[in-house]
């Protein structure tokens, strides 16, 4: 899928986000209790009223078939572990109660996401907003390391452009983690990225710090044998491609 199929995927799934009511979610990979009040008829449930409960994942797996609620004072509970909360999207929650021979059913869903919040479209606008701000500034970073004469500067843009993709890969992780629950590969890619590139950031910094460093040294050759009458071409072959090994004594 290229990268202009998986930004209209998600800003379609943002748009349509403001069309969805909102539902329970929960964090992945936790303990859920599920509570949900007892009616029948539009009446309370009294005492003697027993809740069944059946619930599905997004796969379609049946996590739990026609089990019985804990009762909980005016409300029934039934619990999910964690390694049945692992998978994430919208699940089926169906209720079933009775009692004195009268019975109702529900159906219904609830959420489990990444970090237990249903992404808004609110949030996913910034998060595009961000997003372009940053990829805009990148290309300008990359703009200026091209058109920068010095050496210094060429090597100051080359760490503000690497500081905003780092940025940009942090913002499509989370992007992806809240939007794209149905290709989890992304978020986990983006997230190695991130990652990759964070760790690499401190060995940039002292690369480019010692780099800078001996192409000024370098320069400061380079000026003072063309001071002496050498042409620049000349100056630059012994000096930078050549090393020190091939440079004359003037």
């Amino acid at each position: 899928m290229g990268n202009r199929h998986i930004f209209l995927l998600i800003v379609m799934t943002i748009l349509t986000m403001s069309f969805v009511v909102a539902q329970p979610s929960y964090k992945t990979e936790t303990d859920v209790t599920l509570s949900i009040p007892c009616t029948i008829n539009g009446a309370t449930c009294g005492t003697t009223a027993t809740c069944n409960g059946t619930i599905i994942n997004p796969e379609g797996t049946t996590l739990v078939n026609q089990q019985v609620m804990t009762k909980n004072g005016a409300v029934f509970d039934l619990n999910l572990t964690a390694n049945q909360t692992d998978v994430l999207g919208e699940y089926q929650f169906t209720i079933s109660c009775s009692q004195a021979g009268s019975s109702s059913s529900k159906n219904l869903v609830f959420f489990i996401t990444p970090n237990g919040e249903l992404p808004t479209s609110a949030k996913g606008i910034m998060y595009l907003g961000l997003l372009a701000v940053l990829i805009i500034f990148f290309v300008i970073g990359i703009y200026c390391i091209k058109e920068s004469q010095g050496i210094v500067g060429k090597s100051a843009f080359g760490l503000v452009s690497y500081l905003l993709m780092i940025g940009v890969t942090f913002i499509a992780w989370n992007l992806s983690m809240d939007y794209l629950t149905s290709a989890p590969f992304l978020a986990s890619f983006f997230r190695i990225f991130f990652y990759v590139l964070l760790y690499a950031l401190f060995p940039l910094i002292l690369f480019l710090t010692f780099y800078t460093m001996w192409m000024i040294k370098k320069i400061d050759v380079i000026e003072n044998m063309i001071d002496k009458g050498m042409p620049i071409d000349e100056a630059y072959e012994r000096t930078v491609k050549s090393g020190m090994k091939g440079r004359k004594n003037w």
